[in-house]
């Protein structure tokens, strides 16, 4: 699947509206100055949906959660095989490093800790 997006961004499909609920993922993002575009998706296959969003991403990282699981992926690696999972249970600090390492991982650059 290619993109068929112009503008470099992130694409996040979520399920249920779920978008409020990773705020301090979205923040994660936003720090590092990379865009991202969120898109409903009406299938609950959080690692599937993250997979296509890489494929739609012209940046080739994408994202997909619910309310309760989210997950990076990247273009490149297998569709089973997601870099990042993050369960919502998980503390804000652990989720907005989740969100700076995926604009990490478009820049090239290091990850940071996701350990408190």
């Amino acid at each position: 699947m290619e993109s068929n997006l112009t503008t470099p961004a992130i694409v996040i499909f979520t399920t249920n509206d779920c978008a409020g609920v990773w705020n301090d993922v979205l923040l994660g993002i936003e720090e590092e100055g990379i865009p991202f575009l969120i898109q409903e998706s009406h299938s609950t296959d959080v690692i599937h949906n993250a997979w296509l969003a890489a494929c739609q991403s012209p940046l080739l990282v994408g994202i997909g959660c619910s309310r309760e699981k989210l997950v990076v992926h990247y273009k490149n690696l297998p569709t089973s095989a997601p870099l990042f999972t993050l369960t919502y249970h998980q503390n804000s600090h652990d989720r907005r490093s989740i969100g700076n390492n995926a604009a990490r991982l478009v820049k090239g650059i290091p990850f940071r800790d996701c350990h408190s």
